[in-house]
């Protein structure tokens, strides 16, 4: 009974309740509903901006939206063709393709299943390459046409740039959220995965230098620095793990102004080369194609330290004399490997300077830089003898003009591959430059 009264009482007290605040007690259920609705409708936003983890990572360069970092733009989108490691070219946006009219006409065949982030279904007419004496032109909703002015085999490479619509609007695993700019200059990006619980969320910030990169590390603006050509104190700072790259699409190599009167002649240029103490610790390069391309060839002439031989051949040279001297133009990160072939060509003879340039000068006689090569083994913009503004060593010779030439318009692959294991062979003997090492790239990520 004395349960049953306590019931009664309550329920009573209940409705008398109800009877007084109607409408708050309206007003609060109301409330409560719509902002359970909302939570419930919020929470995937809130959880996607506090609690999905993120990497922070800092990029040096000054970079546009248009020339962002080919790593970051593979997060975001990919090409009509995808390149392996040894520039093999496979299916990317494309499933397939053509080379007709002796290499002038391409015919890609689109997949259809792809879609941009923008939720549009991609089709022919969506590609925008910008590349000159190329014009694309839609033959159906998923085939494309491509008309070149010269044969170019090395086309379906140059292809693989990812592809974007307007404000970076990709069709990759990731897409582009927040993006600030000082400038035109990108200072802040960040991707988060299309599938928001796929992937971690990345956050790159871009620094002028690697010392301003270092220090926003330091400071705890960013947990990851990538590509890094020193590793410094970092691998002693903090918690903080630092990862060794080897970088087969980087050479480092000492380039001769063949110009220079001092460097015309091929004799004094293999002396030079054969009077530089290559470092133990870094990969030898042999040429200028990387050692993974389909392209690369093993029988090229090798430089290593022979300081007999350069003195042979140095004092054999109509240009070698005592009173030689040279000044090799370098970056800040090569200074001491400067320093040490100063040393040494100092030693066999010609008193050598090393200065410290923040550009190329137009009027080096020696270089010191790492020069970035294209995953195809084309190589007419860096040695054609017409390609003033990229054959940075002027050089000019007519044999591998022509294999060069050659190379681009050669549409099978194991021809292309003779010709090319040819244009290595004649350059190294000839040595305008001399190809020292694969340049090693540093990560350092903290715990």
């Amino acid at each position: 009974m004395t349960l049953l009264r306590k019931s009664r009482l309550v329920f009573l007290i209940v409705q008398e309740l109800g009877h007084k605040y109607t409408k708050e007690l309206a007003l609060g259920f109301i409330s409560g509903l719509i902002l359970s609705i909302g939570f419930f409708r919020l929470f995937p936003l809130i959880k996607q901006q506090w609690f999905i983890p993120v990497d922070r990572i800092g990029m040096v360069g000054d970079f546009t939206p248009a020339t962002l970092p080919l790593t970051v733009q593979q997060y975001v989108s990919h090409g009509l063709t995808t390149v392996t490691a040894d520039g093999t070219i496979k299916p990317g946006l494309a499933t397939s393709w053509t080379a007709t009219d002796s290499g002038k006409t391409f015919i890609f065949t689109l997949r259809r299943d792809a879609v941009w982030h923008s939720g549009k279904k991609i089709t022919a007419s969506d590609i925008n390459y910008n590349i000159r004496n190329v014009t694309f032109s839609p033959i159906d909703q998923f085939t494309l046409r491509a008309n070149l002015k010269a044969p170019y085999s090395a086309f379906p490479a140059v292809v693989a740039k990812p592809l974007f619509l307007n404000a970076l609007v990709g069709l990759g695993e990731y897409r582009v959220s927040n993006i600030q700019l000082k400038g035109n200059s990108i200072v802040y990006l960040k991707l988060v995965p299309v599938k928001s619980s796929s992937s971690r969320e990345r956050e790159y910030r871009f620094y002028k230098t690697e010392a301003e990169a270092i220090l926003a590390y330091k400071l705890g603006e960013v947990n990851e620095i990538d590509d890094v050509s020193s590793p410094r104190d970092l691998s002693d700072w903090g918690k903080s793990t630092l990862t060794t790259q080897t970088n087969y699409t980087r050479i480092l190599s000492v380039y001769f102004n063949v110009t220079n009167p001092k460097l015309s002649d091929k004799s004094v240029r293999q002396a030079l080369a054969y009077a530089i103490s290559y470092r133990s610790d870094l990969e030898r390069a042999y040429s200028p194609i990387s050692k993974l391309s389909w392209a690369y060839s093993d029988k090229t002439k090798k430089y290593t330290f022979d300081m007999a031989a350069a003195k042979k051949l140095f004092g054999n040279a109509r240009e070698g004399s005592d009173s030689a001297h040279l000044t090799i133009s370098t970056f800040a990160p090569y200074l001491s490997d400067a320093q040490s072939i100063a040393a040494s060509w100092t030693t066999l003879g010609t008193k050598t300077d090393v200065r410290v340039e923040n550009s190329i000068p137009p009027d080096y006689e020696v270089l010191l830089s790492a020069q970035d090569v294209p995953p195809d083994p084309d190589q007419y913009p860096l040695w054609h003898s017409t390609q003033k503004g990229t054959n940075i060593t002027n050089y000019a010779n007519v044999k591998i003009d022509k294999l060069l030439e050659d190379g681009r318009q050669e549409m099978d692959m194991e021809k292309r591959k003779t010709i090319y294991a040819d244009f290595q062979r004649y350059l190294t003997e000839d040595v305008p430059a001399a190809f020292l090492y694969y340049a090693k790239s540093y990560t350092v990520r903290r715990h």
